[in-house]
């Protein structure tokens, strides 16, 4: 279990009175608590703790290590918010980063600065952060100035109801999450808006699935941000502790959007054009699904391909296929909101099904990876179509049939981000707990869509090899989703 500050319940209305304010001051009276911490490198730290300052903890040894494998360029511009001790602001200036950290309490201010001085280190440390009151204004904490890299422990209790019993206020600092809102969801406006990040900055915030990390790179898809797990720590609860890692998709890349192609693939394999470049289309005559069949989309319907990197460090075809389907599969699972059924999951390799009412399950849309050679020069794109409306009668399904009415821009500003979140290499890859989230939707297809046959035998999916392909319960290793059968579509 996580080693968390014990909570001080209180029993009288309101939450927290007088006698509870005095018995906190007195709590503050006591002298630092001496802590040593060791670095991803080895190297020791004694810091000392004021009280109701956060310490490091598992959770800042997880963010640490997640930094440590992959740290920020000397000089590079460092925020972290929420910094408690300073330990994580200490390690970065250690490492040759321009610090700037805050804390909304006071005493983590004089604790961050003083661990700073007594090292040699200089570093700007604010008071605020961010939140609904003015003290969360941007300009008192973090300026109007743009980060490399943002980095925070995001506090991991949800608000609380207010007639429940609190700690005392600068331990909530800490722990419980502002408001209804959330730290989390400002945290991501911020970032869509512009600020805080540099076009190419990478945040790294550290969420708990007893909060919001359930959930962490849902969100910050459904706001045009890249996201993807990179670290993952389980405690004997069961509580799940993640470092989630987000930016801006593409910077330099332009979206293109025409008003008939061929085929949406084929035309940006011909273009050369920076990887992130994207092309939309409003009609596409000769559009193609796997293995060169025809693929048919209804009016309206979202057409679009991306061009990939296609380093020998990409993921395969299969690969890429597989995990941009799952993780478009759990946001539009997310956007349908809490308390509504998925109804919508994907068939192994490339495509994806919405349960149309009573007519069952329908494809919805698919996606299709597809790469040319010319000399030594090799492209490789990405294509993403999505039915949005259907008729009554069509033997497909769209978006609508989910209760999601996205506009076309929108649409593409939320599928950019997982694109990027799969196939964009900021230098850490997926966890293994994050393939194990792709291999949960390749099930779940299964269980709605199955059982599948294989060469007329019913078969139990186990899971993925390293390369995407579907491997089944008794060995066997599938490269061709047009061997299968599937028996409830």
């Amino acid at each position: 279990m996580r080693n968390r500050p014990p909570r001080r319940c209180v029993e009288s209305t309101p939450p927290f009175d007088r006698q509870h304010a005095e018995r906190e001051v007195k709590h503050l009276g006591q002298p630092a608590q001496a802590v040593i911490w060791v670095d991803p490198s080895g190297a020791e730290f004694n810091i000392p703790v004021p009280p109701t300052v956060y310490p490091p903890r598992e959770d800042t040894d997880l963010l640490a290590r997640v930094l440590g494998q992959l740290f920020p360029r000397p000089g590079s511009t460092w925020l972290e918010i929420g910094c408690g001790s300073g330990i994580l602001s200490l390690y970065a200036a250690r490492n040759g980063c321009r610090v700037t950290a805050c804390d909304i309490n006071p005493f983590a201010v004089a604790a961050t600065r003083r661990l700073l001085e007594s090292n040699g280190l200089r570093g700007d440390v604010f008071e605020g952060g961010p939140g609904p009151s003015t003290d969360g204004q941007l300009g008192q904490w973090g300026g109007d100035r743009l980060y490399d890299t943002v980095v925070w422990n995001l506090p991991y209790l949800p608000t609380q109801d207010e007639n429940a019993p609190h700690l005392g206020p600068l331990e909530e600092a800490a722990l419980i999450d502002t408001d209804g809102t959330g730290l989390y969801a400002r945290f991501l406006k911020m970032v869509e808006k512009g600020r805080l990040l540099h076009a190419k900055g990478i945040a790294y915030l550290t969420v708990s699935s007893s909060h919001i990390g359930q959930t962490a790179c849902e969100r910050a898809w459904s706001a045009g941000l890249a996201a993807r797990i990179v670290a993952v720590q389980t405690f004997p609860d069961g509580e799940r502790l993640s470092v989630v890692q987000i930016w801006r998709p593409y910077p330099e890349a332009e979206g293109m959007v025409v008003e008939r192609v061929s085929s949406t693939n084929t035309s940006l394999l011909n273009m050369d054009v920076p990887v992130g470049t994207s092309l939309r289309a409003t009609h596409q005559t000769e559009g193609r699904g796997q293995r060169g069949r025809s693929w048919s989309s209804v009016e309206g319907a979202f057409m679009t391909s991306w061009k990939l990197d296609a380093s020998p460090s990409s993921l395969s075809a299969t690969q890429g296929q597989v995990r941009l389907g799952a993780g478009m599969a759990r946001l539009f699972q997310y956007l349908r909101g809490p308390g509504n059924p998925p109804n919508i999951c994907m068939k192994w390799p490339n495509d994806l099904y919405i349960l149309k009412g009573e007519d069952g399950w329908k494809k919805g849309g698919g996606v299709l990876m597809e790469g040319a050679t010319r000399g030594r020069n090799t492209s490789v794109v990405v294509g993403v179509g999505l039915n949005l409306g259907v008729p009554h009668d069509s033997n497909y399904a769209g978006l609508s049939s989910l209760g999601l009415q996205p506009s076309l821009d929108g649409l593409f500003t939320m599928i950019n981000a997982v694109i990027a979140s799969v196939f964009e290499n900021h230098g850490l890859g997926q966890c293994p707990e994050e393939n194990q989230a792709v291999e949960g939707q390749v099930r779940r297809g299964d269980s709605l869509l199955g059982p599948v046959i294989y060469r007329g035998v019913q078969k139990a999916v186990k899971g993925l090899t390293s390369t995407g392909e579907l491997l089944f319960e008794d060995g066997t290793v599938v490269d061709d989703g047009n061997l299968l059968t599937w028996s409830n579509i």
